[in-house]
């Protein structure tokens, strides 16, 4: 560390220039230097959460006529009418569209949605006409198809955006309104008999939280849940009741109530009272379910099963209600075990029954309570032991509201106080009875966020915005990333904004205007997974029509010449960028991007280099940190120095923090900038000079592995560079529209490559389990290829992949015999014949080499264990065809290493049932494992298990421990090995629960080791802007303010001490003055020797004016000699003065004497009063100290040892006296 921070400090004199260590991207000032940044973790889970406008319109009667007229009128306006000029026929559709939509739309108001529901004749209505929309679609399409290249830019952006609204009103229909009326009739099967419009408010209400779950399971999937709060009048609630009675459900109704714990189908119960004395009835409904290996859609698809069954939510659906809300939840664990019990919402139920609770809290937690364990160990020290069921940091949120609410506060200001004691960034729903009709949401940090959809007749608040926009495109966004934001969702209100009460979490009040409104340029339709079993699957088969879509405003048909040329307006090229180009002002041009958008960038700057020729012009492809970090140099007296370079940037999102940082950096330089990008009105369109849209600029990726946009992100590229050569005349006009031709060949082409998904499905299967070690090749234009498919097989199958230039290979890592996918379709034969040389290489050298050639190329054949034969296309394209192949392959090798793992989570859960199901008929697990059926279950487990074993159908990266753990224990619990040998093979008992112990946790631990769950990938946010505010360890405070004053660098201070300083740090109040001494004459080992001096180099505060024993005698002794020759941090009392000391050593920033003690820092202190240190600082302060205290006390009398002892002693005592004196003055306490 010393010798970085010499670096740094030539740094600075070299350049005027900020340096910083340790930070987050997004906190460093311009024109800094980051040495070792933080990219902190984003954690991925979902909140969605309802309220319903009270006394919204009551019930209407529906006329689709209207409807039909519209679209009967919109069918005779459209392309097909070819004698008129598209503005006088298809634009004056445009208006009649808008109009179109939002009467569909209206449908989806409860007010007009129960005509809707309970008219079947209606319903056969809607479907002709949807089906009429669809139909009209395909005739609009076709022929828009055939005619875009003979039209002008803006008239196919207005004409594609039509039909998108076109497609969007047929979605509306089809799934949003038709589908929705077969779910919620799926929900409650009595309500089509019973026209009861209760009933179908509620329902319609679960079916849109639940469907908005779905679509937010793509970022956590592991567990989901849901809460149903009704609050009923007495009278009403007494009904309720009774027909539970009638009915003999009475008993079941009971049990459902008595929980510790939230479960599955938990039921709780408050009565509350009105300000008018009106007496109320709150009744929730829980439903819950928890499993690590499953599918996008089980975990909604048993919520909806169990809401279905629930004969008491049936039942309640027939009363009128006071006030309802939900609240739901998906998760992605990152605190706590994937149970039922840690699934959310989480509740303020007491594991104490008598400690009572306030009301009925219910919470639901995006991201993570960085002080978890703090606030535990002050719940537990107050009141009592949180249920052992239960370890996530959420179960602390409803406890420390209900602590607020104990001491008198209103439930707003209990919330408020609450979510002020959370560090971390964090997203919090919550809804109560003490609050009924009311949602209270939270949000603080920069890596969660909160939408808070705005419809006609209610709110509905989701984590993502496509978790809102099947009720409404009309939103708002929470902004409390600095100061936290707090809004209140009201039933009683008046909607819309002015329905939302909203406040900062120091109370300053929040007004939301319109202004703040937004509208979402996506629908359902563009999140939907459209039956596929996975979003990347989705994805990967509608790349070839992204990369139509990307073509269709970007090129024309010129009559005259009869050949196809670029189609570039001046809003994706400017004209003024045009004009350096033909001036040959523009020296250089540099694509950016980063993760997959950095390798289309090379992609790009590939295509651009064979365009231009031997044009002087400097084209490469950079990351976008690489080009801001080490390529951007200032011009002398502020002059701009890049005015002669065009920077291209690339992204997905359009909010990738780094590639948007370097964008502003180089246009502060006089760049010129382009951006390739695929969202409209995303951060990036609005920095660059022009924008180049990939597909239609609202192609939404839901898989965190990105496909479809790297092949649109090169075609655009490709037609980017067809258009400089044209403009510099670095090529002809034959050859640009040869080469159009080459690209609208290309989504044919992919066509027939996802045809050939079963061939690369079954040489996944095959493969990818019994290679541990692959490698990705491919030269010249195929290093892309193989840049890209290696990022997607690391994403997908969690492996650290190499890729490498083929010619390379052979001199790399042969050795580890690794799986080798070679990417060689469309290289030409030139080359080829040496790629072949390199394949027979490595399958001489026991490596698998994975072939991508092209049709009718077989040389490959005899060496390759696979080959796959794709369509022709010219080289400078290939990467576009051979990453097609390679995505489609990693997705099945991911598949196939998941098999594993569904294989060992069903195993695990045959025998849990098996052990529950014991249980329950009273048998302990002694007898358990001596049944008959168990171990028979045990024996069919262990052969499968065994034969997949032999077979190699378990991949090296589960561990050679856990297959030889898994197998030894099969073997003990079928009876096999005598129970004996147990304690030498495990190291403990062989005790029954020990035996099931350790199986469910070695299983456990495969099951997550072999878990590919495709589309929500491990660590990975699908936007990455490096902004979560995960807590990194920040060193500043008291202690190491006077460590600064002092001039010693935290790199001074060892490792240990640095967290010992910061444990410390909290008990103490104030730093009243300093010593600082200098140690000289220690051995190079650092030792103390004959000749070693101490004196003082400085002194300050209240020891300013003090004498120091070392002025008079420089030897070095006492506590300062153990000081440095042990090297520990030294807190207690000055052994002359008595004053309270803390002394800490400093090591030498001499990089010739690393390692040595040069400093000694004594402060004088003050310590803090007991009540304000927490108790779980106090244990950390102590340190080793505290383990002595507990041992001494269990020692003495035999008295049981409790951390509350630590708060009978002040800290001055605790930590300035020796551990034997605090042992008697806690003895004197307690007794």
């Amino acid at each position: 560390m010393g010798s970085i921070m010499l670096l740094i400090k030539l740094i600075k004199k070299l350049f005027s220039i900020n340096v910083e260590i340790g930070k987050q991207i997004n906190q460093v000032k311009e024109n800094s230097i980051l040495f070792f940044p933080i990219q902190p973790n984003t954690v991925s889970c979902g909140i969605s959460a309802f309220i319903a406008f009270k006394g919204s319109n009551p019930c209407q009667s529906i006329n689709l006529m209207p409807i039909e007229n519209m679209v009967i009128s919109l069918k005779a306006k459209g392309l097909l009418d070819t004698k008129k000029p598209v503005q006088d026929n298809f634009f004056e559709s445009h208006d009649l569209l808008c109009e179109l939509f939002e009467a569909c739309r209206e449908l989806k108001q409860e007010a007009v949605f129960s005509d809707l529901f309970f008219n079947k004749s209606k319903i056969k209505t809607l479907l002709s006409i949807s089906q009429t929309i669809e139909q009209l679609i395909l005739d609009q399409t076709a022929a828009f198809n055939k005619k875009f290249a003979f039209l002008s830019s803006s008239d196919i952006d207005a004409i594609s955006s039509d039909l998108e609204n076109l497609q969007d009103i047929s979605w509306c229909l089809k799934k949003e309104i038709l589908k929705n009326i077969h779910d919620i009739g799926n929900l409650s099967m009595g309500l089509e008999r019973s026209h009861n419009n209760e009933g179908l408010k509620i329902f319609k209400r679960i079916n849109a939280v639940l469907n908005s779950i779905d679509r937010l399971e793509v970022r956590g999937r592991d567990s989901a849940g849901i809460s149903i709060m009704f609050t009923l009048t007495k009278k009403e609630f007494e009904k309720f009741l009774e027909s539970l009675s009638i009915d003999g459900l009475s008993e079941r109704f009971k049990k459902r109530t008595n929980h510790l714990v939230l479960s599955n189908n938990s039921i709780t119960i408050k009565d509350s009272f009105a300000e008018n004395g009106s007496h109320f009835v709150t009744i929730s409904f829980a439903y819950k379910f928890a499993a690590e290996i499953g599918a996008l859609g089980d975990n909604v698809s048993f919520i909806r099963s169990q809401i279905k069954n629930d004969s008491m939510l049936q039942h309640l659906s027939n009363y009128h209600f006071a006030a309802n809300s939900i609240s739901a939840h998906t998760r992605w664990a990152s605190v706590g075990d994937i149970t039922i019990a840690n699934c959310h919402p989480q509740d303020n139920t007491p594991t104490d029954r008598e400690l009572g609770s306030t009301g009925i809290i219910h919470v639901c937690l995006n991201g993570d309570i960085d002080n978890y364990l703090e606030l535990k160990t002050e719940y537990e020290a107050r009141y009592d032991q949180i249920h052992k069921d239960i370890n996530t940091d959420t179960k602390l949120i409803p406890l420390q509201i209900e602590h607020y609410l104990k001491q008198n506060n209103t439930i707003e200001e209990a919330f408020r106080l609450a979510v002020n004691d959370f560090e971390g960034s964090h997203a919090i729903s919550m809804h109560s009875n003490l609050a009924p009709g009311k949602l209270f949401l939270a949000q603080k940090g920069s890596g969660q966020a909160i939408f808070v959809g705005i419809a006609k007749d209610h709110y509905i608040a989701a984590s993502e915005l496509y978790g809102i926009v099947e009720q409404t495109p009309v939103y708002i966004k929470l902004n409390g990333e600095d100061k936290g934001q707090i809004v209140i969702l009201d039933q009683n209100s008046s909607g819309g904004v002015s329905g939302i009460h909203s406040f900062c979490y120091d109370n300053t009040p929040i007004t939301i205007l319109d202004s703040h409104v937004l509208t979402s340029q996506i629908t359902s339709r563009d999140i939907d997974r459209q039956n596929f079993p996975h979003y990347f699957l989705k994805e990967i088969c509608e790349s070839p029509n992204s990369v139509k879509k990307t073509l269709e405003n970007k090129i024309r048909f010129l009559n005259e010449s009869n050949l196809f040329t670029t189609n570039l307006s001046k809003t994706m090229l400017p004209k003024t960028i045009e004009g350096e180009f033909k001036n040959k002002r523009i020296k250089k041009v540099y694509f950016i991007g980063q993760g997959t958008a950095g390798i289309a960038a090379q992609g790009c700057a590939d295509l651009l280099n064979y365009y231009l020729g031997d044009k002087d012009i400097d084209i490469r492809a950079l990351k976008s940190s690489e080009l801001s970090g080490f390529n951007i140099v200032e011009g002398k007296n502020k002059k701009k120095s890049m005015t002669n370079i065009l920077v291209v940037a690339i992204s997905q999102s359009g909010t990738t923090t780094d590639t948007n940082r370097t964008i502003d950096m180089v246009k502060a330089c006089g760049a010129k900038t382009l951006a390739i990008v695929n969202r409209r009105d995303s951060d990036l369109t609005f920095k660059t000079d022009g924008v180049l849209y990939t597909s239609s600029g609202r192609d939404i990726e839901m898989s965190v592995a990105s496909t479809k946009a790297f092949y649109s992100q090169i075609t655009a590229g490709a037609i980017l560079g067809l258009h400089i050569a044209g403009i510099t005349q670095s090529r002809s006009s034959e050859f640009i529209a040869e080469q159009i031709n080459e690209i609208m060949s290309l989504p044919d082409k992919m066509q027939t490559i996802l045809g050939m998904k079963d061939q690369i499905k079954d040489s996944a299967f095959r493969l990818a389990v019994s290679k541990d070690y692959w490698a990705t090749v491919g030269s010249g234009s195929n290093k892309t290829s193989a840049d890209e498919i290696r990022i997607k097989l690391s994403e997908l199958c969690y492996k650290t992949i190499s890729s490498d230039f083929i010619e390379d290979k052979k001199h790399i890592d042969l050795s580890s015999e690794p799986l080798i996918i070679i990417c060689a379709a469309g290289t030409r034969e030139s080359v080829l014949g040496d790629i072949i040389k390199d394949t027979a290489i490595f399958h001489a050298h026991k490596a698998t080499p994975v072939v991508i050639t092209t049709i009718g190329e077989d040389r490959f054949d005899i060496y390759a264990r696979d080959v796959f034969k794709i369509p022709e296309t010219k080289e400078h394209f290939a990467p576009i065809l051979n990453t097609l192949v390679g995505h489609i392959w990693g997705y099945y090798a991911a598949l196939a290493i998941n098999e594993g793992s569904k294989f060992m989570f069903k195993g695990r859960n045959e025998i849990k049932d098996l052990l529950d199901e014991y249980s329950g008929m009273g048998h302990d697990v002694y007898e358990i494992l001596l049944e008959k059926r168990f171990r028979e279950a045990i024996a069919q487990f262990y052969n499968i298990f065994s034969k997949k074993r032999r077979q190699g159908a378990f991949p090296a990266v589960m561990g050679l421990d856990t297959v030889a753990n898994i197998t030894l224990l099969l073997k003990y619990l079928s009876g096999r090995l005598p129970v004996s040998d147990f304690e030498i093979d495990f190291g403990v008992k062989g005790t029954p629960s020990n035996m099931i112990n350790a199986f469910f946790d070695n299983i456990g631990h495969a099951i997550n080791t072999l878990a590919r769950p495709v589309d929500a990938i491990k660590h990975q946010a699908k936007t990455v802007t490096v902004g979560t505010s995960r807590i990194s360890e920040k060193f500043e405070g008291i202690i190491f303010d006077a460590l600064a004053a002092n001039n010693i660098q935290l790199s001074q201070i060892t490792n240990k001490n640095v967290l010992v300083i910061k444990n410390l740090q909290e008990v103490i109040s104030k730093v009243k003055g300093a010593f600082l001494y200098r140690i000289s004459g220690l051995s190079l080992l650092g030792e103390v020797t004959a000749e070693t001096k101490i004196k003082i180099e400085n002194k300050t505060g209240a020891l300013k004016d003090d004498t120091s024993r070392v002025e008079t005698d420089p030897r070095l002794k006492g506590t300062k000699n153990i000081i440095v020759r042990e090297g520990n941090v030294y807190i207690g009392k000055g052994r002359k003065d008595n004053k309270n000391i803390l002394v800490i050593p400093g090591i030498s920033s001499n990089p010739a004497t690393p390692n040595i003690i040069e400093y000694i820092l004594s402060l004088n202190i003050s310590f803090n009063t007991s009540s304000e240190v927490s108790l779980l600082k106090k244990i950390k302060a102590l340190g080793g100290k505290y383990n002595r205290l507990k041992d001494w006390i269990l020692e003495s009398d035999n008295i049981l040892w409790d951390d509350k002892y630590l708060n009978l002693i002040e800290v001055e005592t605790l930590f300035g006296d020796t551990a034997e004196k605090v042992v008697e003055k806690i003895i004197e306490k307690i007794k």
